[in-house]
């Protein structure tokens, strides 16, 4: 069977994952802080509020088409199968319609209908560009970058300006690098997450960027992953639970297509799987590029980066069973599984410990944000709101 190296070079089976990390880990665990910004909400409400308040033709922007996971209560896209965020299953699942949190975002709304606040873990805000953690964190840097300037459902309105395109591509990548500088510049926190001497240029390389499509959020956004993805996130991309072929797009595709300046007309409900076709018919194919991307940058990162410490984690993962290991001739080794241990829940509580989301966390242990600092008008058009895709000549 497949093998993969961890951390201290301890060699463990690819369908398995560690998992427990261990408390008396935490402390030295190498955490990045948000910048130190806490601003208000400018629109105390919600979503439904500014629907009222505001022109019927801001309405397409405030709202998604989604599944609700039963388990956890994430808005799922509603082409998923299960929950990218707890793996449960969404067969049974409705479409429904769930609040645009990215719009909150950018109109600085400070309320979710359910009642909890719309903040943000901030990483950088331009003009033009707002950079936050995505709150899935599959990887201890995982961020989201999105357009503060235009409103764009998602990567397909691209096609109807491809040099324009291109260069809003150009700057959200390079805000969301320079986002991702704090995390290589902080000594503990590369000696802690990469094994061996990994370059900058390596690490860019690497990054897992892409869009999907349907996204959860009706607004276009860079996935931004830099690598290497936690124990737990990288089995499920071993078992082909993220970056989806017919979902993930990879920026690079995205660019390919792009480069070659030939428009596409697009309305909400164009097909993907014609505009996969078409660009095929001109030299860009989708299935060769999204192959060759997870093969090399989804998976390839993980295994050639990652720096997971066995002696970090209680546990053991395999076909959904908790295992007592231990590390035996440089392999890892399953022991007895763990009577009433819940993978589930195990993996849960390594989210909080080991992702960077809300740091530092406040007195109560939990996740610190704030509200945009120059937020948009809640408007469609004109100065100030979100500008219309595609800009005029």
């Amino acid at each position: 069977m497949a093998e993969m190296t961890v951390g201290g070079g301890a060699v463990m089976l690819r369908s398995q994952y560690l998992a427990g990390f261990k408390e008396s880990s935490r402390a030295s665990y190498p955490t990045v802080p948000r910048p130190d910004v806490n601003v208000p909400a400018v629109i105390d409400g919600t979503i439904a509020d500014v629907a009222k308040a505001n022109a019927p033709e801001l309405a397409p922007c405030l709202w998604n088409d989604v599944k609700v996971c039963p388990n956890c209560g994430k808005p799922c896209a509603f082409t998923m199968v299960t929950c990218n965020s707890c793996g449960t299953s969404l067969a049974d699942a409705a479409i429904t319609q769930s609040e645009n949190v990215f719009t909150a975002f950018l109109f600085g709304v400070k309320l979710a209908a359910k009642g909890f606040p719309y903040t943000i873990s901030l990483r950088r805000e331009t003009d033009n560009v707002l950079i936050f953690d995505d709150m899935l964190q599959l990887t201890p840097c995982h961020l989201n970058g999105i357009s503060k300037k235009y409103y764009i459902p998602d990567w397909r309105f691209l096609l109807l300006a491809p040099k324009r395109a291109l260069m809003l591509l150009d700057e959200l990548e390079a805000e969301l690098w320079e986002a991702t500088q704090p995390y290589l510049k902080n000594e503990a926190y590369r000696k802690g997450v990469y094994r061996g001497e990994v370059s900058d240029e390596e690490i860019r390389k690497n990054v897992i960027s892409s869009f999907n499509f349907p996204p959860s959020q009706f607004q276009l956004h860079v996935q931004w992953l830099v690598p290497p993805l936690v124990p737990f996130q990288h089995f499920m991309a071993e078992t082909r639970n993220h970056f989806h072929e017919g979902r993930g797009f990879p920026v690079s595709y995205v660019r390919n297509v792009l480069a070659l300046d030939v428009p596409y007309e697009v309305t909400k409900d164009t097909r993907i799987e014609d505009i996969i076709d078409f660009y095929c018919s001109k030299g860009v194919d989708y299935k060769k590029e999204w192959s060759e991307w997870y093969e090399k940058i989804c998976l390839a990162s993980t295994l050639n980066f990652q720096n997971w410490n066995p002696d970090d984690f209680e546990y053991a993962v395999e076909n959904g069973k908790v295992y007592s290991f231990s590390v035996t001739d440089g392999k890892v080794v399953l022991g007895d599984e763990v009577a009433g241990a819940n993978a589930t829940d195990i993996t849960a509580k390594d989210k909080v410990a080991l992702q960077n989301y809300g740091r530092p966390y406040n007195e109560a242990g939990k996740p610190s944000g704030t509200y945009i600092q120059n937020a948009l008008q809640p408007k469609l058009g004109g100065e100030g709101g979100y500008a219309l895709w595609p800009p005029e000549a």
